[in-house]
């Protein structure tokens, strides 16, 4: 198994190096000011006009999903289902919180970028990629620049899962289960949409789901890539505050990775104490922000979408328990 940061960086790992009890309060302080924003929002989305309505709505799910990546590493409390309870509405309306959790401990637990080994890989095996018929290269080569993960990286995403589900449901009882009960959440959701705020659920999806998913995928968009070092695969990127926020400081991914159960307002200062080693650790694969990015591949595409490296032989397996979110076999 092969994990970003390898090398010897001097992080401490004790539980009150990890978290605070104000930090943690805050964590569940944001749970609920994300729920009330949300809430406000729906309500009063006759009111607001579009170009201010779609960026909140777009901050407010984004922040949501950040939140959901936080309590899946063990906060605000020690109790992994109070925390599940408290993010489990499917506000985003696109992905169970148990898939996302299964396949996101997997991540970590992967061999990164290895399609068919890594859940969250976006490359395809090289055999596999021979397969493909030009408009499909053309799709996810479209889909590797930053236009094309905002316009259809959320619905690439969201085909792949549901046809891996709907599959697995055929012969899995728990996964039956897992669907059934996020029915059953985004129902909730969408009778607070209609019964309540009157909005139609269209509008629902096109000014507050797809942007939300956008703007999380924009976190993840250069967060990996493949290298022979594997320190190497984990990408750091500064920031903004407002971005740092959304994302709950997760643009510093190789510190995420470096220690996964690190609380969010703790990351800063670990990246700032040891800046340097971990540019030297990740060879500098790092942006100052997302403006960068954007300059640089919001029509480029930032890396080819068919797996660089050598693949193991497991490689065109996929992990069933984890319910990757991004599956070869529906391409």
């Amino acid at each position: 198994m092969e994990r970003a940061g390898a090398k010897n960086i001097p992080f401490q790992r004790n539980d009150a190096y990890r978290r605070s009890v104000a930090g943690e309060s805050l964590t569940a302080a944001l749970i609920a000011a994300t729920y009330v924003t949300w809430a406000t929002v729906t309500l009063y989305w006759r009111d607001i006009p579009l170009p201010v309505l779609i960026p909140v709505a777009a901050y407010c799910l984004t922040l949501f999903s950040s939140l959901q990546h936080e309590v899946i590493h063990g906060h605000p409390t020690r109790n992994r289902r109070l925390n599940l309870s408290l993010v489990s509405l499917p506000l985003t309306l696109w992905i169970p919180l148990p898939v996302y959790e299964s396949g996101h401990r997997a991540h970590h637990d992967s061999e990164l970028t290895v399609p068919g080994v890594d859940p969250e890989s976006w490359y395809v095996s090289q055999a596999h990629w021979a397969r493909l018929a030009g408009p499909t290269r053309a799709l996810l080569l479209f889909n590797n620049t930053l236009v094309g993960r905002l316009l259809v990286g959320p619905w690439l995403a969201s085909w792949q899962l549901w046809r891996h589900l709907l599959t697995e449901c055929r012969h899995d009882a728990a996964t039956r289960r897992i669907v059934v009960a996020h029915a059953l959440g985004v129902s909730a959701v969408l009778a607070w949409i209609v019964a309540v705020a009157g909005m139609p659920i269209w509008f629902y999806v096109l000014a507050f789901a797809w942007p939300g998913v956008s703007l999380s995928m924009v976190r993840a968009f250069v967060e990996h890539r493949y290298d022979d070092d594997p320190d190497r695969r984990t990408a750091i990127v500064r920031g903004g505050p407002l971005m740092r926020l959304a994302f709950l400081n997760n643009n510093f991914h190789w510190v995420h990775h470096r220690d996964p159960g690190l609380a969010w307002y703790r990351i800063p200062a670990a990246y700032a104490r040891d800046a340097d080693a971990v540019a030297r650790a990740n060879g500098n694969f790092g942006y100052a922000g997302y403006g960068e990015i954007a300059r640089r591949y919001l029509l480029s595409t930032w890396t080819r979408p068919v797996f660089p490296g050598v693949e193991s032989a497991g490689g065109e397996k996929r992990n069933v328990q984890a319910l990757s979110t991004f599956s070869e076999r529906a391409l």
